[in-house]
């Protein structure tokens, strides 16, 4: 299928606008946003797909706005043997009309006409080519898959397949078909096989239970006589473990008595040890009492010396910072000073050096209003001169033309001579001539010529043909030559030189004005210019009277700017000085305050100190008032001695109640009673179990089984047939599928290397030679391998994927596109991520495939298109 035009009218925001393309080769439809060119493609898509009665969403989009009317869509297109035009309006007044010119002509109206349009596309465009051959603006970066099956016929053919494919393509889908009853897409077996074969699995267990059921009746007969045996050991057991028992708690009673005792002597113990480390704990307490008071006088004594050593060092660190401080002050009174005679030296070096810079300023303005003048009178002369060098050219061509015209009459007319014998006078043509005596009077003839003597004779001349032509020329030229002076308002060529040379020299004086007006002003304007001249010249008449009398101005911008650097280094020199004391008073005070605050803080601490040791003389004098220390110490032996006796109480003890080993008692009990409970439990599982089996031999018996039994087998012998069927129809299928798959595969595999020479081809052209391209089965690119580096689609840049997938339909539309085949590749704003190297050889690649195809190209940014050198440019207006 080919575009050969689209006119869109009340679409969207697009009012009239018709697009033409040729039918191969690349066509870039520039545009600014939203002046119609994303719409070009969608309102081909519509009018293809879409009646003009539909109210689809999308239709009713593109209902414009700004006026009552209904969107129309026309387009041109050659798809196969057929040419036509095809022609919709939607919503308002709703029409479609198509005209078919070729292979023979047809006139078709409303749905009749879309069908037709229909017929024609089914029977000549392959549709997932068309789509597949687009980038739409705004999509999701994707590379395009040419694996389905239209595709592949297309790409086959083009690489020299066979017309068969089309009937393979019907037996493949049979084949698909019937593999699909029996096998999933995946290859897993489908619902209904699963299900035959859990049925045949059911039948089976089916089968085994009731199998199992028969010798389960079997297997209870003769466990019900067993645990009739089993029954009086039991019993016999449970009386044993109950006299065992019994015995044994018996002795656990007395050993826990003995326990309690124990228990006992340990509370006191305890209560003892509790008793005795409360005393050592007040005894200790006042040890460490009576050493804290001492610890506080020796660190009061100390404090109290480095008070007493501090006190110099104070008074010596506040006389630093005082004196520090004062040479900081007359440091700044000096850099103040510096920093005033500083100032007034600059202002005299700007006063000078703004002299000079009026002076150079009035200069300028000067020239530029000379200049000024000068432009003006030679643009006046050159707008009223007439004549410039080529009409002098012209001037003098034709002057020759007369000099030759009027030699050439001269060297063949008639020649009239007449001589005066006495004065008289006489008419020639018409005109009074007086002639002397012996005057003689010549001319040529090239008319008729005429000399008369009133009242005496008349003499009459008349020319030859040749000479009457000459005299034509020589009029020729001169109106010619009177023409041109005329036109440049000049008598002649010399005059008409010197006008051009006046011209000439306007240009220059023009010229000259136009350069020094521009070297002058560069950036400025002469308005600018005259006020910086103003203010310059009163900044300067000014400054000597508002400037201080002392010291004398300067003489000139010299001396000026070296006053004003010696003020700078003095200047400099003070702010060192000023920084120098300015540091010195800094650690000076800084020292002096931390001289301050040891001393604040040491006066702090020795007070603390004082306070400390009098509170602990205090605190200790208290607990001696309350127990003195020979009681403590009393008090200290007597429960040392009651902790030694509960000790050998509780040892005694101890050892009674170990010599009865409780640990291996409790272990004996415990195992009694779990022998009584699991002789008493396996008594009554046993009486249990025989209730059980009487209960179900009574319940089921054997009446039944074996009918059952039965009937199961011959289900599952059924089910069994049926599946064996099934299995063998879908290993039929699935080898057919695989053997017509693998031939289908070796055809992909004859066309799938064009693809991939055509991709590689214009690949190159955009990456370079080492460029190359791995195909998966959709024919889509999964790899790409450059300088011998190869990585996933995915591992590629943004830029790298959209080149690839433009290059990819490009080679695609080039294969299959041959004698109007195929489909025009739509790119709508792509290669925006592209870098302006790549953009260039993207056009090249662009370029190259528009040999093959149809390309059409729209963009709003005309320079990303710039390098496809063979495109044609369709603007779309604003």
């Amino acid at each position: 299928m080919r575009l050969r035009s689209v006119r869109l009218k009340n679409y969207r925001g697009v009012d009239d606008c018709t697009v033409a393309f040729p039918i191969q080769g690349v066509t870039i439809v520039e545009g600014d946003n939203e002046v119609g060119k994303t719409c070009i493609p969608e309102a081909v898509n519509l009018i293809l797909n879409e009646l003009d009665s539909s109210g689809k969403r999308a239709v009713k989009a593109i209902r414009p706005v700004h006026r009552d009317a209904g969107p129309e869509v026309e387009v041109e297109i050659t798809s196969g043997d057929y040419q036509f035009t095809y022609f919709k309006r939607w919503h308002r007044k709703p029409e479609t009309t198509l005209e078919i010119t070729a292979p023979q002509r047809e006139q078709l109206t409303g749905r009749e006409a879309h069908e037709r349009v229909e017929a024609i596309l089914n029977e000549t465009l392959d549709q997932d080519l068309w789509k597949a051959l687009s980038i739409k603006q705004g999509a999701e970066l994707e590379l395009p898959s040419f694996g389905s099956s239209s595709l592949g016929r297309a790409l086959d053919q083009a690489a020299g397949g066979s017309e068969i494919e089309g009937r393979e393509d019907d037996l493949w889908k049979r084949i698909c078909t019937e593999r699909l009853k029996y096998w999933t897409s995946t290859g897993k077996a489908i619902q209904e096989r699963r299900s035959l074969a859990d049925g045949l699995d059911q039948a089976q267990d089916a089968v085994e239970a009731l199998e199992a059921r028969l010798k389960g009746l079997e297997d209870d007969v003769a466990e019900a006589a067993r645990l009739a045996e089993d029954e009086g050991d039991l019993t016999a057991r449970c009386n044993e473990a109950d006299e065992a028992e019994s015995k044994l708690s018996e002795q656990w009673a007395a050993t826990e008595s003995l326990r309690t005792q124990v228990n006992h002597l340990a509370a006191v113990h305890t209560a003892a040890q509790a008793q005795h480390r409360q005393i050592t704990s007040d005894y200790g307490h006042r040890q460490e009492m009576a050493d804290s008071v001492k610890a506080e006088r020796e660190k009061l004594a100390f404090l109290e010396a480095e008070v007493k050593q501090a006190t110099p060092e104070l008074a010596l660190a506040e006389q630093n910072s005082k004196e520090a401080f004062d040479a900081l002050a007359e440091a700044r009174e000096a850099r103040l000073a510096a920093e005033k005679h500083l100032r007034l030296a600059n202002n005299d070096r700007d006063y000078h050096r703004n002299l000079i810079e009026k002076d150079q300023v009035s200069e300028r303005h000067e020239r530029v209003i000379a200049a000024q003048a000068n432009l003006v009178e030679a643009e006046a002369t050159l707008d009223a001169s007439l004549v410039d060098d080529e009409l002098v050219n012209k001037i003098e061509e034709a002057n020759l033309e007369v000099a030759s015209a009027r030699a050439a009459l001269g060297a063949t007319a008639a020649s009239v001579e007449a001589t005066a014998l006495a004065p008289l006078f006489v008419l020639i043509d018409g005109e009074e001539v007086k002639l002397e005596a012996d005057t003689t009077y010549q001319s040529d003839v090239t008319g008729n010529w005429e000399i008369v003597i009133p009242d005496v004779i008349q003499v009459g001349v008349q020319a030859g043909t040749g000479s009457r032509d000459l005299v034509a020329a020589l009029q020729a030229a001169q109106d010619a030559h009177d023409r041109l002076c005329a036109q440049g308002g000049v008598g002649g060529l010399a005059e008409a030189r010197e006008r051009a040379e006046q011209r000439r020299d306007a240009a220059r004086c023009r010229d000259d004005a136009i350069a020094t007006i521009k070297q002058d002003l560069r950036d400025l304007t002469p308005e600018v210019l005259a006020l910086m001249v103003k203010r310059l010249s009163k900044r300067v008449a000014s400054y000597p009277a508002d400037r201080p009398k002392s010291p004398l101005l300067p003489s000139d911008f010299d001396e000026a700017k070296k006053v004003a650097s010696d003020a700078e280094k003095a200047d400099t020199e003070c702010q060192a000085e000023l920084e120098r004391c300015e540091r010195n008073a800094s650690k000076a005070d800084g020292i002096s305050q931390e001289a301050k605050r040891d001393a604040a803080v040491q006066a702090e601490r020795l007070k603390i100190a004082r306070d400390t040791v009098e509170m602990a003389e205090q605190k200790l004098e208290e607990a001696r008032q309350g127990r003195s220390d020979r009681q403590l110490d009393e008090a200290l032996a007597a429960d040392q001695a009651k902790v030694n006796e509960a000790d050998a109480a509780l040892e005694q003890a101890e050892n009674e109640l170990q010599a009865q080993d409780p640990d291996s008692l409790q272990a004996r009990l415990d195992n009694a009673r779990h022998s009584k409970n699991r002789a008493q439990r396996d008594l009554e599982d046993n009486r249990e179990r025989q209730k059980e089996l009487r209960v179900r031999l009574d319940t089921h018996g054997e009446a039944g089984l074996h009918s059952e039994l039965n009937d199961a087998i011959s289900k599952h012998e059924h089910l069994l047939r049926e599946h064996d069927r099934t299995e063998a129809r879908a290993e039929a299928a699935r080898l057919l599928f695989e053997t017509f798959e693998k031939r289908r595969k070796e055809a992909h595999q004859r066309y799938v290397a064009p693809f991939k020479e055509e991709i590689e081809k214009l690949g190159r052209i955009v990456f370079g030679p080492t460029f190359e391209v791995d195909l998966d089965t959709d024919l889509r690119v999964s790899r790409r391998t450059l300088k011998g580096i190869t990585l996933d689609v995915a591992q590629l840049s943004t830029g790298a994927q959209e080149q690839l997938g433009v290059i990819c339909r490009l080679a695609c539309a080039a294969i299959v596109s041959p004698d109007g085949g195929g489909a025009p590749v739509v790119i709508d704003d792509a290669l925006g991520w592209s870098d302006p190297s790549r953009l260039q050889t993207m056009g090249a690649a662009i370029a190259a495939a528009g040999h093959e195809c149809q390309v059409i190209v729209l963009t709003c940014t005309p320079g990303r298109y710039a390098h496809v050198g063979n495109a044609q440019v369709a603007r779309l207006p604003g």
